[in-house]
């Protein structure tokens, strides 16, 4: 709905104007009137207005001098002059570049249903232009690059989202194209080269977020061959989503600017090309494979050549481990990893190295070279995988039983999932629980239902949004994982005693400098 205010000494005038139009199916409500300049100018300083009809004569202060006044309190608004026979040519010359229309007195039903009719054409196409532009605002924002790489990360790691959610999640960060696309995973990081010099302020480690800088400035000059993301947990190591024909340009353009900034050397990971989202994961994991083979070769920009591309663990046997790893079964996971390592090991040493390292994946521990190269038969395999199986439960909160650990974990994967559509039932069959069970058990543990837990997470993040950004309600519903923007709303209401709406009004001084009455 767009503002109306309504200036005229003659309250029927007034009056007649509400009366002879339905403002409401128009797309208009009347919010202020004012019987001379004087309340007018008021009502403007203190209040947002999308339209103002003004009479032309007026006592007090006349409508010339408050259209002086009007402008400077909000230039977008638009003005409809209405006005006496004996002083329209007066009107039109004082005020013609500053109105949208003029009005003659009495005025008609039809002129004034076709005028307001035009205004509100043009104030929907200043509405669309106004929100693209703050939508590409948003795009350049700190907290949008963020939500973006985390629903990147999502996909890479197999977290889909419903079918219904994700045309609108690709179409919100602008990723429609690519999800068809045939597409090349890359892994970057930086390092000393062996003849190199090193220089005590010039470590690979102290230029990690110079390095990360670095890489989003190329991604961003060309977005559309080009995405990058990385994971928080391993400084200094980026991924790369390529459109497929591009790579031996990105890998020279990144390479030049590694060595130009940093004198370094840069290590990259090529994986196989693959088109469609549900190749992702695996692309991600074999240029993961691949970076790491190139730390190890000290390969340089061209790690292709010799890259052991053979299938990754079966999706089963993921999921056991995974499964073993979060209930802290560790007779289970030494079972199974043990099978693994020494079947991988008969086929050849790098085989145990690619099984080693993706099974490192699931503990947050990424394999490095200096890890390798001291790892010549299974069972040292075995101590090491066994000893960041200790140390990634030692990372959960401490709890005298599996279940407390097993809550937190989970109060984890519903603050990294909260956008996605999460349910009891999915997160008691991850955790390998009854879902009637594991309500009891997460009501417990965490003091409140699982449904009352994921909303309040996801109206944290909308409260974050509506503060900080100029989103429409729809869009804080897609990213936030609220299932409709009325149930949104009417969640908010009861929680905060007001809309969404009113909400961002009482901060918009933070999100609007350039129009804080808005």
């Amino acid at each position: 709905m767009y503002n109306v205010l309504i200036a005229d000494d003659e309250i029927e005038v007034r009056e007649g104007l509400k009366l002879k139009v339905d403002w409401h199916s128009m797309g208009f409500v009347i919010t202020g009137e004012a019987s001379n300049g004087i309340e007018a100018d008021e009502l403007l300083k203190s209040e947002h207005f999308d339209l103002l009809i003004t009479d032309m004569n007026m006592p007090v202060m006349d409508g010339i001098r408050l259209l002086d006044v009007c402008r400077s309190y909000n230039p977008s608004i638009q003005i409809i002059i209405i006005t006496g026979y004996e002083d329209f040519q007066y009107a039109r010359a004082g005020v013609r570049s500053q109105v949208m229309d003029y009005l003659l007195k009495p005025v008609t039903r039809d002129e004034l249903k076709a005028t307001l009719g035009k205004i509100k054409a043009d104030l929907d196409e200043q509405r669309k232009v106004r929100g693209n532009s703050e939508l590409m605002q948003w795009r350049l924002s700190q907290y949008y690059r963020e939500m973006k790489e985390r629903f990147l990360f999502d996909l890479v790691k197999g977290n889909r989202l419903p079918p219904s959610s994700m045309p609108e999640r690709l179409r919100l960060f602008h990723l429609e194209s690519w999800q068809d696309q045939k597409v090349c995973f890359m892994t970057a990081s930086i390092s000393h080269s062996d003849k190199q010099d090193i220089r005590k302020d010039r470590l690979p480690e102290q230029m990690h977020l110079p390095f990360e800088m670095v890489c989003y400035e190329i991604a961003q000059s060309d977005s559309d061959n080009v995405q990058v993301f990385h994971d928080s947990a391993h400084a200094g190591i980026m991924h790369f989503i390529v459109q497929d024909g591009m790579q031996h340009e990105f890998i020279q353009q990144l390479t030049e600017h590694t060595a130009s900034v940093f004198s370094m050397e840069l290590k990259i990971g090529v994986g196989l090309s693959g088109s469609g989202l549900e190749h992702w994961k695996e692309g991600y994991i074999h240029s993961l494979l691949a970076w790491n083979s190139a730390e190890r070769a000290g390969s340089g920009p061209n790690p292709q050549a010799g890259t052991d591309y053979s299938p990754i663990l079966p999706e089963e046997t993921t999921r056991k481990l995974h499964r073993y790893l979060i209930r802290g079964e560790l007779d289970s996971f030494r079972s199974i990893i043990r099978k693994e390592l020494h079947e991988a090991f008969q086929l050849s040493p790098s085989r145990m190295t690619r099984s080693i390292f993706q099974i490192s994946l699931l503990m947050d521990f990424p394999m490095t070279p200096e890890w390798i190269l001291w790892l010549k038969t299974p069972d040292q395999a075995e101590r090491l995988l066994m000893q960041w199986f200790q140390d990634f439960l030692g990372r959960q909160l401490p709890s005298e039983d599996g279940d407390g650990t097993v809550i937190e974990l989970a109060k984890r994967y519903i603050e990294e999932n909260y956008m996605q559509e999460l349910t009891l039932t999915l997160l008691a069959e991850r955790f390998n629980y009854y879902p009637t069970y594991f309500s009891e058990l997460f009501k417990e543990g965490a003091g409140t239902s699982f449904i009352q837990y994921v909303t309040g997470v996801r109206m944290k993040h909308a409260l974050q949004l509506l503060k900080e950004t100029q989103l429409t309600v729809w869009d804080i519903t897609e990213l936030t994982g609220f299932s409709s923007p009325s149930y949104f709303s009417s969640k908010f209401k009861r929680m905060f005693n007001m809309s969404p709406s009113d909400y961002r009004l009482q901060h918009s001084e933070k999100i609007d400098s350039h129009d804080p009455k808005k």
